[in-house]
């Protein structure tokens, strides 16, 4: 059985990303470590890595890179797996800036190969082989809760008292927007949800749908309600507009590529994380 391991942002997709996948991959056994933190939370700037500073924090990109270089090639006592795929959100201040997420990400993996100090130089084009060929990042947009509108069951699953106003049959989810009037007409910052830019947060519009006196803050819990939503997510329905979602359709093309099988839903990916160019550096950028 071969083996994929998951580097997420996200706990709840630490929890239950997985074992969603397994559902449509039941062939391949899902490894998900400790959630590591997002690079994309902030807005990503497309700029030369400066020179670390003695003692200062490494970048979160690089640390994740490293940790995707790490799993992927383990070394000589390790065993290394079949795949691994680093997940993030793009988050709503990267949304018109995809190809500058995809690209830093990139980078920073290739700058990692080109100056850990490996033993030989050999063994760095070994691994840089073994990256290029079993390791790939993906992205979900804005944020993982968007794919649960397209399943009415997995926002009751996360909790919902009330039903949503998205179509995700005529609206792409991962451009995610709600017109729900009563949603938008709460004064900014009057409710935990209320922030200026929750016409296109899925987050907030769900935290609405569960809790929309806004009563309690921490009324959807991403550990609880977002795990089951996410653990039993009909991804068929979700994904059933075949011009829709395209960066949720390059991670099964990208995992039905690597297992060998057919992937379980049409084209098209999104060609920012499905490319297969020459001078790639991963499996899919």
């Amino acid at each position: 059985m071969k083996q994929v391991v998951l580097i997420t942002t996200g706990r709840c997709e630490q929890l239950a990303l997985g074992a969603s996948l397994k559902r449509y991959f039941p062939d391949a056994t899902f490894i998900t470590p400790e959630h590591r933190h997002s690079f994309t939370s902030t807005r990503v700037q497309l700029t030369p890595a400066p020179p670390p500073r003695p003692g200062g924090p490494e970048p979160v990109v690089d640390r994740l890179a490293k940790a995707m270089v790490a799993m992927t090639d383990p070394g000589r006592d390790g065993v290394p797996p079949d795949l691994v795929i680093a997940v993030d959100d793009v988050e709503l201040v990267n949304l018109n800036q995809i190809e500058v997420v995809t690209s830093t990400l990139r980078n920073a993996v290739k700058r990692h190969l080109d100056t850990f100090a490996w033993s030989s130089a050999r063994r760095r084009e070994q691994a840089a082989e073994r990256v290029r060929e079993h390791c790939s990042f993906h992205l979900l947009c804005p944020m993982l809760e968007a794919y649960f509108f397209g399943e009415p069951a997995a926002l009751t699953r996360a909790g919902a008292k009330r039903p949503s106003t998205v179509d995700a049959q005529t609206h792409d989810l991962e451009d995610f927007l709600t017109e729900e009037a009563e949603f938008l007409a709460a004064p900014t910052d009057s409710k935990h949800w209320a922030k200026a830019d929750r016409a296109k947060h899925p987050k907030r519009y769900l935290q609405y749908l569960i809790d929309p006196e806004g009563a309690d803050e921490k009324s959807y819990r991403e550990a609880e309600g977002g795990m089951r939503a996410l653990r039993d997510l009909d991804w068929s329905r979700v994904l059933s507009v075949e011009a829709h979602t395209q960066l949720a359709r390059s991670l099964f093309s990208d995992l039905a590529d690597a297992l060998g099988v057919d992937s379980p839903f049409l084209d098209p990916c999104h060609p920012l994380t499905s490319n297969r160019r020459a001078d790639r550096v991963l499996r899919n950028l």
